[in-house]
């Protein structure tokens, strides 16, 4: 009797469809992937669309199948996958940050076949169709009838290039360089033909993951998910506060849950802490009293001290500390008076803390805290009182608060605190009225203001005064502001005329010009955005469009290999060359594409060869580094080569060896400068003797003495000598020599004095870097 695999066991109303499938497509041991295809459609109905009808088709080329480039600008949020062309070689997965993974799925065979947006290839047992999702892809394994029984491992996969470690029902592949997990298999759903739920498990042992199922006999489909870890945190909440340790880590503490309620939302007692290594969130230790809207301030001594106002004590108002050692919270002394809405600035060695709201009403004073003494000292009297302002340290030491609402007035006032003699006073006013704004101090000294609902403007600490900035290329508020290591100013999330923004963009103060960057992948308000040691700032929590809390994070800066323009902010240490976030410069060559981690190239440009790559340099104070050329050779700049400046210096600011002198300072050691500007060996100190065999007059052994010398060798008519380059001798001597004479021994005096600072061994010419 004629039959194939994929048609056992199926209802007659769906075998003669089948059947007339395997017909076309020709039977053989292991089913074809369009009569899979059919089979999958008949069978699973309700899953078929999200196999075969995925968002996104997988591209062919000589490599094998890959999607399309991420071109978002903000850490991309999948991996870069490869599948194969034969499905018994390996599938490929690179991450952001260049880490390659090789799988070799066990029974994997044949061509592979695109199947609507899917990829198909045979295998042992049926067929798997891999499709893309938004954080990776998953391998959707339809499994015929009498395979998955008995909880049996039905699949396994090889994996090359990481470790592997359970995380309770999921596989995460581990980075061995750093421990920290790249990716994350796990296997969600699973469907039995007769629509029942299917028990499954996955499993690590040793560099194998292996997937057992048990549908006891019927055919089965189950989709095994490899995504990139992306970094959900343990707690979605906005109006939290977000602080960089010293550790690397971040610490997020309080806010809340809830979004436009009528009464005051419930606030968060709970901590959590995120590693960017691993890019996981953990949670620490519960803070004393729940605290909305609070602020974080990292202490000198690695504490954070958070200050919030709490209504579930009748005590005394405190603020409290986390100790990142022993991950605990502890109680500071009593503060003067409980707020929310305040500033919190760091400036010299105490917090102060300034403005703010309580039941309405606005605090009359602004405070000190003291991490020496643990205790909450009042300020001198502000000018204003307000909460909903920015303050921000300046460059001298003061401490600028700006904008704000008292009760329901909007300032546009700014004054300044000067610790030094505990007062404010007043500094010039802004051009608008400002409420919830946002405010960051600028490499030049200058303090940018965007958001509370006017346009931009900068703070001049020289002159104090306040001009307006470029317009945003799309104005916001509820935004975050963080200065990057390179000294733009990325504005991230916010919103403008009810609508929430994805695009963050790029502020370059030396061209004061505003530049949209590739949009975030979800719209927030309310969220936090912290600089990482790496350079990358993470985003972190709020709500999107819709109002809905988000739990994923996300990391703003590229890894290498990504896709750059110059304004971008790749990770710390890497450039942007070529396009492309690379590892180094490139003098000579290209930075390869995202495909070979954005390193550089082996071999030179030809388009850079030629071109001077290190321009001359002194090599030390009496040798000159000559200019370096591009090669064919290499993308590296090649060796310098060193040459001997002789009787001169070599100048600092050209790199050249000096050609004239004006001071003895030009002149390398053991010469000295005539009056032409030229460096000669010095002449003989007085009372110096004449070497026994020299000719009279100085002249070289064997030479006549001239015909005009004087008795004694001096000038004629008794004149003192004369150095005939235009200086006088240091003191009596004998006449000089005729002009020819005397030049080629003054050469030949500079070649042996330049031979002798020579290191042994040295030749006129050495490679340096």
């Amino acid at each position: 009797m004629f039959s194939c695999d994929p048609l056992r066991c199926v209802s007659p109303r769906v075998g003669p469809l089948l059947w007339a499938f395997a017909l076309l497509s020709g039977c053989s041991a292991e089913p074809e992937p369009l009569a899979s295809a059919a089979a999958l459609r008949l069978q699973f109905p309700d899953q078929s669309a999200a196999v075969l009808e995925a968002r996104e088709a997988f591209l062919a080329d000589r490599d094998g199948f890959h999607l399309g480039v991420d071109g978002a600008r903000g850490r991309p949020s999948r991996p870069h996958v490869v599948l194969p062309r034969e499905g018994s070689e390996p599938i490929r997965f690179r991450t952001p940050a260049g880490v390659e993974v090789r799988v070799r799925e066990h029974g994997a065979s044949g061509e592979g076949t695109p199947v609507g947006q899917a990829v198909a290839y045979r295998r042992t047992g049926g067929t798997s169709f891999w499709a893309a999702t938004d954080h990776g892809v998953e391998e959707w394994l339809l499994l015929d009838e009498g395979v998955a029984r008995g909880g049996e491992a039905v699949a396994a996969w090889q994996v090359e290039g990481a470790t592997l470690r359970a995380r309770g029902e999921a596989v995460e592949v581990v980075e061995p360089a750093t421990g920290s997990a790249v990716l994350r298999v796990s296997a969600p759903r699973a469907y039995a033909s007769s629509g029942r739920p299917v028990a499954m498990a996955l499993r690590a042992r040793g560099s194998r993951i292996e997937l057992s199922v048990d549908a006891g006999g019927e055919a089965v489909l189950v989709d095994p998910a490899w995504v990139l870890m992306t970094g959900e945190m343990q707690i979605p909440r906005i109006d939290h506060a977000a602080t960089l340790l010293d550790s690397g880590l971040v610490l997020v503490a309080g806010g809340t849950t809830e979004l436009g309620t009528d009464d005051a939302p419930t606030p968060l007692g709970s901590a959590e802490l995120y590693d960017p290594a691993t890019d996981t969130w953990t949670l620490t230790g519960e803070m004393l009293h729940a605290r909305n809207r609070p602020t974080a301030t990292r202490l000198p001594n690695g504490m954070v001290l958070v200050v919030a106002a709490y209504d579930d004590d009748d005590g005394p108002v405190r603020a409290e500390l986390y100790d990142p050692e022993t991950g605990t919270w502890t109680a500071t002394g009593e503060m003067w008076t409980a707020r929310i809405d305040h500033t919190a600035t760091l400036v010299n060695g105490l917090v102060l803390v300034a403005g703010g709201s309580v039941e309405g009403k606005v605090p009359e004073v602004a405070e000190l805290y003291d991490p020496e003494t643990n205790e909450w000292t009042p300020t001198g009297e502000m000018g204003y009182l307000r909460f909903g302002a920015s303050a921000t340290l300046l460059q001298n030491g003061k401490v600028l608060v700006a904008g704000g609402e008292h009760i329901v007035t909007t300032s546009k006032s700014a004054e300044l605190y000067d610790v030094e003699t505990d007062t404010w006073a007043p500094t010039g006013e802004m051009k608008e009225e400002r409420f919830g704004h946002r405010a960051v101090l600028l490499p030049s000294g200058k303090v940018l203001v965007t958001g509370g609902g006017a346009s931009p403007e900068l703070y001049d600490p020289e002159t104090n005064t306040w001009d307006y900035a470029p317009p945003m290329q799309r104005p916001r508020g509820e935004h975050t502001m963080t200065l990057l290591p390179r000294g733009l100013v990325l504005a991230a999330g916010g919103r403008g005329d009810g609508v929430s923004y994805r695009s963050p963009e790029l502020y370059d103060p030396d061209s004061g010009s505003w530049e949209l960057t590739s949009p975030m992948k979800h719209a927030r308000i309310f969220h936090t955005a912290t600089l990482l040691q790496n350079g990358e700032v993470l985003v972190a929590g709020g709500v999107n469009g819709e109002l809905s809390l988000i739990a994923e994070t996300e990391r703003f800066g590229m890894a290498l290999g990504e896709p750059c323009a110059p304004s971008s902010a790749c990770q710390y240490g890497a450039l942007c060359i070529d396009g492309v976030c690379c590892e180094g410069p490139c003098p000579c060559g290209t930075c390869s594409s995202p495909g070979d981690e954005g390193r550089c190239s082996e071999a030179g440009d030809p388009a850079k060869a030629g071109t001077i790559c290190a321009p001359p340099r002194c090599a030390d104070e009496t040798h000159s580094a000559e200019p370096a050329r591009c090669a064919l050779s290499s993308s590296a700049c090649p060796a310098q080569v060193a040459i001997d400046c002789i009787a001169y210096r070599c100048d600092p600011e050209s790199g050249a060896c000096k050609q004239s002198c004006a001071s003895l300072d030009d002149c390398a050691p053991g010469f000295v400068c005539n009056l032409r500007g030229h460096c000669v060996p010095p002449p003989p100190a007085p009372g110096d003797a004449a070497p026994a065999d020299a000719a009279p007059g100085g002249a070289a052994p064997g030479d006549a003495a001239p015909a005009d010398a004087a008795p004694g060798g001096a000038a004629p008519g008794g004149a003192p000598p004369r150095d005939e380059d235009g200086g006088c001798s240091a003191a009596p001597g004998p006449s000089p020599a005729p002009a020819a004479a005397r030049g080629l021994g003054v050469l030949l005096v500079a070649l042996c004095a330049a031979r002798r600072r020579r290191r042994p061994g040295a030749g006129a010419r050495r490679g340096v870097r």
